[in-house]
């Protein structure tokens, strides 16, 4: 078998694309009737057969001996070179690596020329969206007057990136992932022509990793079958898994079973000892989030798996409550540097109130793990809620009367600060807590950080002669609707001077974020 087994299965005509009848029906339609465009999008996750079609395409245009049903015979030299790569007028282009308007304008010097071979030119431009600005400008020059013997065909997985001016002059095809049941017939036909001998379970792994797409399933295919250990006649279960890296099945209903069950310590056992086996977190939580869709829809149809015993009484909320938690948890670990503490910090959320010695050991034993620099804000932070105890109640009309200058005082700590609580509305002072309602989530994730806190606590002690707390709450109704109140917050930002442009382009970013949502 070779080691590439998506190449060697290549579809080589519109009837071989698997899934996509509702794109290859149109397309062979167009071709019999010679109704062909000079531009197509095709849009689609990744492994579902776009660039496949494309050359299909390409094909089809310029076979010498067309099928009457619009595919290309796959005999004549024009085919055979197309298949092989040797096909002089079909140019494909990688968007992500010639992404500059140099690469556009040579382009554009090329197409003016006739075929040297076939009728049509065919110009494949793989992950459009990864174009420039300047190059997508060039482009659309292009697409509004391109000669007669040129056809596009763009290739994107965004397309939300692309130009509007781009997609109304493209002939736009959609492209869908595979559901389970077709990813695993195409897979089971490929494992019957190589003579692939795996078990049922190892084939279901196979299929789930794919993740609807078809290219992956044989990619992971051909890792699983040539990391199979020689001489064994059937791929296993347990193979699969540690070919892939994948956590096994039970590490996943432990964790969630002490989870729902609020055992905290016993949860904490699992995150450390898949930490000490160098199991891969991310795709751990992944695992999870799967297994959490499975229980979610059996709770929601009534009937649920054996296997997820432990879910059997539970209330289909806490489950939402859980998938909720560990999406969150999906989104952060891709970004961290501790990645089983962002798995951890989901255990005190589902503590039993009851069991306030256990929570203590698992918040000290979490709270070991946090990094020395992270360390240190939270002393910080323990440091001012001590010197809280003793806050005492201000008048609201008081706050508000001082408001300003108590902002005024927060520029000096951190301008991006002194914005968001100037854009602050403010509720109400109670028993040494401040409550506000801020605009976006933005400001209320950057307000409660521990060094944000000290700050605000502070500033309002001199201020105030007392210290506070800060509660803030999102409320999107109180967003700026004029360029006005837009204008007073970009006004009173701190003035940064900056002439390299990588430190510019960190400051436009802090600035979007500031409006985040507007």
């Amino acid at each position: 078998m070779p080691s590439v087994l998506y190449q060697k299965y290549r579809s080589m005509d519109f009837d071989e694309i698997k899934g996509q009848d509702h794109v290859t029906k149109l397309l062979k339609n167009a071709v019999k009737g010679n109704q062909i465009s000079q531009a197509y999008l095709f849009v689609g996750s990744r492994g579902t057969g776009k660039t496949s079609t494309a050359r299909i395409l390409a094909k089809a245009v310029n076979c010498k001996k067309p099928k009457a049903d619009g595919n290309p015979c796959n005999e004549c030299e024009y085919c055979t070179s197309i298949t092989t790569g040797r096909f002089m007028d079909l140019i494909e282009i990688d968007a992500a690596s010639n992404r500059g308007i140099d690469q556009i304008r040579e382009l554009k010097e090329k197409i003016e020329f006739s075929p040297s071979e076939g009728k049509f030119k065919v110009y494949i431009i793989d992950e459009v969206h990864m174009l420039t600005t300047e190059a997508f400008n060039a482009l659309l020059k292009t697409l509004e007057e391109p000669p007669a013997h040129v056809i596009f065909i763009l290739a994107t997985t965004d397309v939300h990136k692309l130009p509007p001016t781009i997609l109304s002059r493209c002939q736009r095809y959609d492209f869908r992932l595979g559901t389970e049941k077709e990813v695993k017939d195409f897979v089971k036909e490929i494992t019957k022509k190589e003579k692939i001998n795996i078990h049922q379970d190892a084939l279901d792994i196979v299929v789930q990793n794919a993740k609807g797409s078809y290219r992956d399933a044989l990619s992971t295919l051909d890792v699983v079958y040539t990391g199979q250990e020689r001489g064994k006649s059937e791929i296993t279960t347990d193979e699969a898994r540690k070919v892939l890296g994948l956590p096994d099945f039970d590490s996943v209903i432990h964790l969630l079973k002490n989870l729902v069950e609020g055992h905290g310590s016993k949860a904490l056992d699992i995150v450390v000892d898949l930490e000490n086996k160098g199991v891969n977190l991310q795709q751990f939580t992944g695992y999870v989030l799967d297994i959490l869709r499975e229980v979610l829809v059996g709770k929601i149809r009534g009937k649920l798996d054996d296997k997820y015993e432990f879910a059997n009484d539970l209330d289909i909320k806490l489950v939402h409550r859980l998938i909720n938690l560990f999406l969150e948890a999906e989104n952060r670990i891709r970004y961290a540097t501790n990645q089983a503490l962002v798995i951890e910090m989901i255990i005190p959320e589902m503590m039993k109130a009851d069991v306030g010695q256990e929570v203590e050991i698992v918040n000290r034993d979490v709270k070991n793990r946090i990094p020395k620099g992270e360390e240190k804000e939270e002393k910080k932070e323990e440091e001012v809620q001590i010197a809280e105890s003793e806050c005492k109640d201000i008048p609201i009309n008081e706050i508000k009367e001082k408001w300003e200058e108590f902002v005024n005082e927060i520029k000096p700590f951190n301008g991006h600060l002194y914005a968001f609580l100037g854009s602050a509305d403010i509720k109400n002072f109670d028993k040494g807590t401040l409550y506000v309602e801020v605009p976006f989530q933005f400001h209320k994730e950057r307000m409660e950080v521990p060094t944000s806190r000290n700050a605000i606590s502070q500033t309002f002690q001199k201020v105030y002669g007392t210290a506070c707390r800060i509660s803030c709450v999102v409320n999107a109704s109180i967003k700026p609707k004029n360029k006005s109140e837009a204008d007073f917050v970009l006004r009173n930002l701190p003035i940064i001077k900056k002439k390299e442009k990588k430190e510019e382009k960190k400051i436009s970013t802090n600035i979007e974020a500031i409006f985040e949502g507007m």
